[in-house]
């Protein structure tokens, strides 16, 4: 059963990498700042009341460069060959959605200044939550 599914962007990310392979891995120790600009006119600003609050927010986005998808991909760190790519986060997904914790360093108006991002310039941002020490690190999980 196929069912129709339509997302609308609430903003867009500004960063100083133009391209995927200038943009850092799995961002959680780089230092690289960015801009969410989210768009005027959609009672944004409402929704972003006590966010300031958060040290760190997940972003979940759109691979918007992404041609299409592969069922078999290769992590860059791989020592044992190609994945099936939903045990990956490889960008190349049947939805190519992705999901990055970053570091929030303040808002102005409908922007928020974030760090240790993993995105380009240009990316669509889909929605935001706040993390949750709590409930969103399980710091005994195990890797495949």
């Amino acid at each position: 059963m196929a069912l129709a599914l339509t997302l609308e962007p609430i903003g867009i990310v500004h960063t100083g990498f133009a391209a995927k392979d200038e943009a850092p891995r799995q961002a959680v120790v780089d230092g690289a700042e960015a801009v969410i600009e989210l768009f005027p006119g959609r009672n944004l600003e409402h929704a972003i009341e006590d966010l300031a609050g958060w040290e760190r927010i997940w972003v979940i986005f759109w691979f918007h460069l992404n041609p299409g998808w592969r069922p078999k991909v290769l992590p860059p760190r791989s020592t044992s060959g190609r994945k099936g790519v939903l045990a990956t986060r490889s960008p190349h997904r049947p939805n190519p959605l992705g999901l990055s914790a970053v570091r929030l360093l303040r808002i102005e108006g409908l922007n928020l200044h974030v760090q240790g991002v993993d995105m380009i310039d240009g990316t669509p941002v889909l929605d935001i939550k706040p993390y949750v020490p709590y409930s969103d690190a399980f710091a005994q999980s195990g890797s495949g």
